[in-house]
């Protein structure tokens, strides 16, 4: 994988961080907002957990994109750490490499479940649902991305001595 192409992969999973960050702090101020209005002037904002609803799915797989890159996720490495390397590098290969149906299953369908529920708007405001639904195949597209990027790092590793 060329030089330029992971400086690209590394501006987007940065950017995804700062949009997450952002959608946090927007998410946890317009709740204490909600929380203040209600208990001291009485006053209810009604589009507030719709939109609570939709920033958090967002947060979550979007999360679990940045996750992947980084390698945070969890991970149970009990019987990696006992192979021997080149073992270790093809099983691992293994893994993304059957992690990469599930992704474009992801994909697929969240895109056909995102169209169906443009038509239901959320309980409180007229938003539809379908844009919470899109973080789906959005996330997909993510982990297919970097999914490539880990098994060229990987392949690479195993052609070196």
């Amino acid at each position: 994988m060329g030089v330029a192409v992971t400086r690209t992969i590394d501006y987007l999973t940065a950017l995804l961080e700062w949009v997450m960050t952002l959608s946090f702090v927007a998410l946890f101020l317009v709740n204490l907002l909600n929380i203040v209005l209600r208990n001291i002037a009485g006053i209810a904002w009604l589009w507030i957990p719709g939109f609570s609803r939709l920033v958090f799915i967002w947060l979550v797989f979007l999360g679990i994109a940045a996750a992947y890159r980084r390698a945070a996720h969890l991970d149970i490495d009990f019987f990696l750490l006992r192979m021997k390397p080149r073992v270790r590098l093809l099983t691992l290969m293994g893994i993304n490499l059957v992690l990469i149906p599930f992704f474009v299953i992801l994909l697929v369908y969240g895109l056909d479940v995102a169209q169906v529920r443009m038509r239901v708007p959320f309980d409180t405001w007229q938003v539809p649902t379908g844009y919470a639904y899109l973080a789906v195949p959005v996330c997909a597209v993510l982990l297919l991305l970097y999914c490539g990027e880990r098994l060229v790092k990987l392949v690479k590793e195993a052609r070196s001595p």
